[in-house]
């Protein structure tokens, strides 16, 4: 398989999969089958503001469900998601076109000190040059048409299983409490603060903040184990209270470390570069960006396909475990 048969597919799944997740979210799209796992709303905006830009209908779409849905969104999380200038150029472009449009507090973004001197297209895919563009794009070195909200989204159904972050932040609001708690309630298994942290998007500070506050409420329990305070909430009591039954309630997913492999692994393959390398530099690359991806994507249930060729025979290996990894996202993890 070629560089640029790889990138088609990977932009293929990876885009069928942001349509699914979002038209259960309230964008404007049909869906298959509902979701049982909660979605982190944070971690799937900023993968598909790098998948979106191989698909301008979805990122337009998208950019409409965060200017309706603005106030079920923590600003402070999304930044704290982001682990590179890519990501937070592009955050902070949704957040300072979703304050131009609607102008509010929390959303507002860093001013840029000058504009960046060679922006380049926000759409890999455009074949016209653009002659009326975003002015707040532009400003964050992007290049994207000017267009109006298509007002086609809507709130999302709260009484689903993948919208269920949304759910506890409209009952704990946008910070780490809703986070923690969400956290808890879909887990079968105690927890420590910093497993808690690293999911959450949250500093440690902030989580033990919160764990305090809701073990002092006795919403939470605390215990011992060894050196560490496990976390644990009743599921049985919680879930009959908040109405959720055993076969349709919210389960845990590792959304924030699959979604960010996801998108780097997206990135990599828009690199033109690839296009020029022989098969043995493609193959060290290719290796390079696995040693990345293989951490996260062991921790999101993905383990690797084992002992790793060397030289050129890795491009097969490397190939195959791509698809591995696009099979398991085709799956809608339902």
């Amino acid at each position: 398989m070629s560089i640029s048969t790889l990138r088609r597919s990977v932009r293929s799944d990876l885009g069928a999969f942001a349509w699914d997740k979002w038209a259960q979210l309230g964008v404007f799209a049909p869906f298959d089958r509902p979701d049982r796992r909660a979605m982190d709303p944070e971690a799937l905006l900023l993968f598909t503001f790098e998948v979106g830009r191989n698909d301008p209908r979805l990122f337009d779409e998208v950019l409409d469900w965060l200017l309706t849905n603005e106030k079920l969104v923590s600003v402070q999380r999304l930044r704290n998601l982001c682990v590179n200038d890519a990501d937070r150029d592009l955050a902070e472009a949704a957040l300072a076109w979703v304050a131009r449009q609607r102008p509010r507090a929390g959303f507002v973004t860093p001013k840029r000190q000058e504009q960046p001197a060679e922006p380049t297209p926000l759409f890999r895919t455009a074949r016209q040059p653009v002659k009326n563009p975003d002015p707040t794009y532009l400003s964050y070195g992007f290049v994207k048409p000017d267009s109006e909200p298509s007002g086609k989204s809507s709130a999302p159904d709260l009484s689903t299983p993948i919208n269920f972050t949304f759910r506890m932040r409209q009952l704990f609001g946008l910070g780490s409490r809703a986070e923690v708690f969400r956290y808890l309630i879909t887990s079968v298994d105690a927890v420590g603060a910093q497993e808690l942290a690293e999911s959450a998007g949250y500093a440690k500070r902030n989580i033990n903040e919160s764990l305090t506050a809701l073990t002092a409420s006795g919403t939470v329990t605390m215990y011992e184990l060894g050196n560490e305070r496990r976390y644990v909430v009743d599921r049985i009591k919680w879930g009959a209270l908040l109405g959720l039954k055993p076969e349709s309630s919210p389960t845990r997913y590792e959304w924030p470390r699959l979604l960010l492999s996801l998108r780097q692994l997206a990135r990599w393959v828009e690199n033109p570069e690839l296009d020029r390398l022989s098969h043995y530099l493609l193959a060290s690359e290719a290796r390079s960006l696995m040693d990345v991806l293989e951490p996260n994507l062991a921790y999101a249930g993905i383990p690797s396909n084992g002992s790793r060729p060397h030289g050129e025979a890795y491009w097969s290996f490397f190939e195959q475990s791509i698809e591995d990894i696009l099979s398991t996202v085709r799956a809608a993890f339902i």
